[in-house]
């Protein structure tokens, strides 16, 4: 049976720091090596941030719920928020260039999709939000070696 841990937390940019660090504690106990957890940790800060801000519009009543759930095989992160959401293959049609450097911001599935290995977005019904979920291989290249 998979172990998951559900966390809510309010719309606030000082809540990410503890996403990071339950992310981290499970990416290590799967064994992952600190190359991976990096990865896992920053795409994982990313989606959170975009859930609170372009979901939530960092609205403190507003929470985003992550839910982490260790499988055999793989880490599976789901982030949630309460936004319209949006439409995934539009954006990709306008893709901002992550290769533009005068650009700060934009970058933030870029990033989620060239550090994870899975990567996908689903409006949830009746409008409850947007649900992103990250997943991450535990194989030999992710692992730690002995």
């Amino acid at each position: 049976m998979a172990e998951s841990i559900s966390v809510r937390f309010p719309s606030d940019y000082k809540y990410l720091n503890l996403i990071d660090l339950v992310c981290g504690e499970f990416a290590e106990d799967m064994d992952f090596s600190d190359e991976a957890i990096n990865k896992i940790s920053i795409s994982v800060i990313e989606a959170c941030t975009n859930a609170l801000e372009h979901g939530n519009k960092c609205c403190p009543e507003k929470d985003v719920k992550v839910i982490l759930t260790m499988r055999p095989d793989r880490l599976v992160i789901e982030v949630q928020d309460h936004g319209a959401g949006f439409n995934f293959e539009d954006y990709l049609e306008h893709i901002p260039d992550p290769t533009d450097v005068s650009k700060q911001r934009g970058r933030g599935i870029f990033i989620m999709q060239n550090m994870m290995d899975s990567l996908s977005f689903e409006n949830l019904p009746d409008s409850a939000g947007m649900k992103v979920t990250l997943e991450k291989m535990l194989n030999k290249g992710n692992g730690r070696s002995n």
